[in-house]
């Protein structure tokens, strides 16, 4: 191999692999970016179609039976949402109600997740267009808004709901569960 090209190479190299380096910390930053911040407003009024179910529709009424419940906003091309997947799953199991908010997503796309990883809801509304997102004030994936059984939005939380995040904010509104 010519000196040239070998430099060159290792050029690319060094480059592919700073890039790959930025990327992952960008990440890492994002995960660790998550804010809580307390909400004192009413859950949009809506009528939107179940992921799962193309002829069932679902309402305020169907996603506020519990005391306390959480929307969470995700889509299958978010990886980040991705990351707090697992952490659903575990809060499903304890029992504790997830609503799930498919924001913008591709149907299959959707279906593929909760197939390969766990479906941690209780429901899905389909926000194909946004609109329900939009209207929640949803700026971007993951989010979760705390609500109880009368529609209220008492927290929301954008970024990665894991452990931490769960002990420190929400845990005290499920004990029970």
């Amino acid at each position: 191999m010519q000196k040239g090209t070998k430099n060159k190479l290792m050029l690319l190299f060094s480059f592919a692999l700073a890039v790959a380096v930025i990327i992952a910390l960008s990440i890492r930053d994002k995960q660790a970016s998550t804010t809580i911040s307390e909400q004192d407003r009413e859950f949009p009024r809506f009528v939107a179609q179940d992921l799962l179910d193309e002829g069932e529709l679902i309402n305020l009424a169907d996603i506020t039976k519990d005391q306390y419940q959480l929307v969470n906003v995700w889509a299958s091309w978010c990886g980040i949402c991705r990351t707090e997947h697992e952490y659903l799953n575990q809060l499903k199991k304890q029992g504790v109600p997830i609503i799930g908010i498919n924001y913008r997503d591709n149907k299959q796309d959707a279906m593929s997740v909760l197939i390969n990883d766990g479906n941690p809801f209780n429901k899905i509304i389909y926000d194909h267009n946004g609109d329900l997102s939009i209207e929640l004030g949803v700026i971007g994936t993951p989010e979760t808004y705390l609500i109880d059984h009368s529609g209220k939005v008492i927290l929301k939380i954008s970024g990665v709901i894991d452990s931490e995040v769960w002990n420190k904010s929400l845990k005290k509104y499920f004990q029970g569960s």
